[in-house]
């Protein structure tokens, strides 16, 4: 009895340490496929932009709390870039467009919070909907329900411009669309930089006819501000504005100065034509998205084309239209009667400069040369908050009638009177 209880329990234990071995087993390839899964799981491409762009604005919230307010504003661009330069098109995926509004807002919040704080602030930017901002929420079904008007060939450019259908459907929607009235207000408007940007296109070897640009990037407006921190007539956010050097601080944002923001976007687009092997719809295509995007789309398709590259889904749909209406405004805005268009363009702007030598506020300006403030900050977007930048500085001024109103102008200052530089005396950031 003894021995038989004893080959029981020799069992058991047999038993019980092969059961453990087992589980012990089970549980091991467990882990291990728990840990495989989680190693060849996909990561998220759209998760990793967010959290990139996230960890880079709280690095600008850090500064700006610390009160470093130009580390917190390069901070601020460099988190927006991360999704404006994102392989991922904003207006693809509701998650990045969403976050994206999101993050404008906040950074828009702490902007306006730190001049009405009156600290050494980085800008109020007030973002608006932009012609651009406008044109890439037209669809593909919008321009093909609209149909197709005009009758162009290569001879109505200034450069090689091949054609296709999405150009006459853009014809149809600036001319019979909701885009009329947009396009009469740029056609209007163009009137007072059209010559000094065919000037300085001419000069920078860029064809005259990619001054229309301006019409789809601005409406030919100095102060458009887009969703995605673009600034000025030509539209650029701070990276590029700063790599074709584009002065911007918390006085001055030249992006918004019509001479040298015109001089950057020629320089640019002539770089860009160069970058793409003289293709200049490439090149338009790269000023709207980036040289990055669009190389990067011609390296995924091998495709060189635009109109190949846009058909086969490749760029943006912000892209996709943005080349099209640029040369549908061309066609129009070079026969505006052929398109039913009357139009009186604004007169040219006109002015002269004086040196400023000292800081000074517009409306200190404006009251010592009795001229209407409106008259110096239309002439003087650039300057951000109502005053002119600390130290000497070149100001336009209303060509009049004689020389001798502006004699004192190089000294005016400030004194132990200068006047409190408030929000409310800074030009509105709008259009």
């Amino acid at each position: 009895m003894r021995i038989e209880r004893g080959k029981i329990a020799v069992l058991c234990a047999t038993i019980f340490l092969l059961l453990t071995f087992a589980f012990d087993a089970v549980g091991q390839t467990a882990s291990s496929q728990g840990q495989s899964n989680q190693t060849i799981k996909p990561q998220d491409p759209v998760e990793t932009i967010i959290n990139q762009a996230q960890q880079i604005y709280l690095e600008g919230v850090d500064a700006y709390n610390q009160k470093s307010f130009s580390l917190a504003k390069r901070k601020f661009d460099e988190a927006l870039d991360v999704i404006f330069y994102a392989p991922q098109d904003i207006n693809s995926d509701l998650r990045l467009k969403n976050y994206y509004r999101s993050l404008v807002d906040k950074i828009s919040s702490l902007q306006i919070e730190s001049v009405i704080a009156k600290a050494d602030s980085f800008g109020v930017q007030i973002y608006t909907p932009t012609a651009g901002d406008e044109l890439a929420e037209v669809t593909d079904a919008e321009l093909n329900s609209l149909g197709e008007s005009g009758k162009l060939s290569n001879k109505d450019f200034t450069f090689k411009a091949t054609l296709a259908p999405p150009v006459y459907q853009f014809i149809t929607y600036f001319t019979q669309g909701k885009g009329r009235q947009t396009m009469l207000i740029g056609l209007q408007r163009a009137g007072r930089y059209r010559a000094l940007a065919e000037r300085i296109f001419k000069e920078e070897r860029v064809p005259t006819d990619l001054i229309w640009l301006a019409q789809v990037e601005s409406l030919w407006s100095n102060n458009a501000l887009s969703y995605a921190a673009a600034r000025g007539m030509w539209q650029f956010v701070p990276s590029t504005g700063a790599r074709f050097g584009l002065m911007q601080t918390s006085w001055v944002d030249e992006r918004s100065d019509p001479e040298k923001s015109t001089r950057a976007a020629a320089r640019y687009l002539r770089y860009l034509a160069d970058y793409f092997n003289g293709d200049w719809l490439l090149a338009m295509a790269a000023y709207n998205c980036g040289e990055g995007r669009v190389a990067s789309a011609i390296r995924q398709s091998n495709i060189t084309d635009y109109w190949s590259l846009r058909a086969a889904g490749y760029l943006p749909q912000e892209t996709r239209n943005y080349v099209p209406a640029i040369l549908a405004a061309i066609a129009i805005a070079k026969n505006p009667k052929q398109y039913n268009f009357i139009v009186v363009p604004e007169l040219p702007q006109q002015f002269q400069t004086q040196v400023v030598k000292t800081q000074t506020s517009l409306s200190a300006l404006a009251l010592k040369l009795k001229m209407p403030l409106s008259s110096l900050t239309a002439l003087n977007p650039e300057l951000q908050r109502g005053a002119t930048p600390p130290g000497a500085y070149m100001v336009k001024l209303p060509i009049v009638q004689t020389q001798a109103e502006y004699t004192t102008v190089d000294v005016v200052k400030m004194g132990d009177k200068r006047p409190t530089i408030t929000p409310e005396q800074a030009p509105p950031d709008h259009k």
